[in-house]
């Protein structure tokens, strides 16, 4: 069963397209991709990884099986991942698994939406300075599923950070440090099952039923729908708020969840502080590419560990998205394009002005 890995370079922004079955896709990514992957492995945060699962093995042994029996496919896509990269897989799993054990991996991401006329889906992707430079837009052609599209840090499922669907599906993931987690998958598996829903209501359905050890909050929409879906996860409970007008926006601490699940970091809190003082009249997605490029935009200085990788604003009017990387020119798109690897049309649309 062959697979394939593309490789393109739209003005500033990497893209890697993958297609093909599935373990013969992640393991071909993973021999594409090695080189970046052992440069995230060596240079992520309270490394090496071993220290994580000494800290509470019996933890990390539970929330590993539970991700292998209940996420089957996403279970075998890292580990085809590893075995293409020639890393250990024990490795990978750490990585993926540190929001998932009640260590912290950072306080990553902002959500910024607006439920109107247009409608739109804001996020900043945050991470470690480690990413800067390897992180690239990820699309997955597996056989048989809906494509999808991400901001990819190698060695990490596609799942974590913003997702694109040929169904016109759309969201951001803000990382929350759940501080005594339980024994249920890695939300890693949890957020990759869900791309594969064809609406949001079946997306949040996905969610409500799938228990996750570590906490994620995801800010949703449909290209053609005006709703935002703001649904907050940690382990079997969930919040899901619906926006029908008007600014919603989400940082990294549960803001429907109660709150013994997380406790809110200052950084957090700042920028919840700032996005809560926005008063948009009739925002568009210029206004909003602006607002993550400036006033929550993080550059790791100043103590703060993590920096802005990447902005992304999806119009869910007309499904085009603006892909900033950082230190980059905007690239323009559709996001159907996107999410189906249509190279050239994206190509085409790229001058930003």
């Amino acid at each position: 069963m062959v697979a394939t890995v593309r490789e393109h370079r739209v003005g500033d922004v990497r893209w890697t397209v993958v297609s093909g079955p599935r373990e013969a896709a992640f393991r071909a990514l993973g021999e594409h991709a090695a080189a970046d992957i052992r440069t995230v492995l060596a240079g992520l945060p309270s490394w090496p990884v071993t220290e994580w699962a000494r800290r509470s093995p019996v933890l990390f042994r539970a929330v590993e099986a539970a991700s292998q029996v209940e996420h089957p496919d996403a279970y075998a896509e890292l580990t085809a991942l590893a075995a293409g990269a020639g890393v250990p897989f024990d490795d990978l799993l750490l990585a993926n698994l540190r929001g998932d054990l009640g260590t912290g991996d950072g306080t990553g991401c902002t959500d910024l939406a607006w439920a109107g006329s247009p409608s739109l889906l804001g996020h900043n992707e945050d991470g470690a300075p480690v990413f800067d430079g390897v992180g690239r837009l990820l699309t997955l052609l597996i056989d048989g599923e809906p494509g999808v599209c991400v901001w990819w840090y190698p060695g990490f499922l596609p799942s974590n950070t913003f997702t694109l669907t040929t169904h016109g599906l759309a969201w951001g993931i803000d990382s929350v440090s759940v501080v005594a987690p339980s024994p249920y998958a890695g939300r890693h598996f949890v957020a990759r099952s869900a791309q594969r829903s064809a609406t949001v209501a079946e997306a949040v359905s996905m969610l409500r039923s799938h228990a996750s050890a570590g906490g994620f909050a995801y800010t949703m929409g449909q290209v053609g729908s005006p709703v935002v879906t703001v649904v907050e996860k940690a382990g079997d409970e969930t919040a899901v708020t619906t926006v029908g007008s008007g600014l919603s926006w989400h940082t990294n601490h549960f803001r429907r969840l109660s709150p013994h699940w997380d406790a809110a970091s200052e950084e957090s809190l700042d920028r919840a502080e700032v996005c809560a003082h926005l008063a948009p009249v009739a925002p568009d997605a210029k206004w909003l590419a602006d607002t993550l490029t400036n006033d929550v935009y993080r550059s790791a200085s100043g103590g703060d560990p993590l920096m802005t990788l990447s902005t992304v604003v999806t119009d869910l009017g007309d499904g085009t998205v603006t892909v900033v990387p950082r230190g980059g020119a905007p690239l323009r798109a559709g996001a159907a394009d996107l999410a189906s690897g249509n190279v050239g049309a994206v190509d085409r649309m790229r001058p930003t002005g």
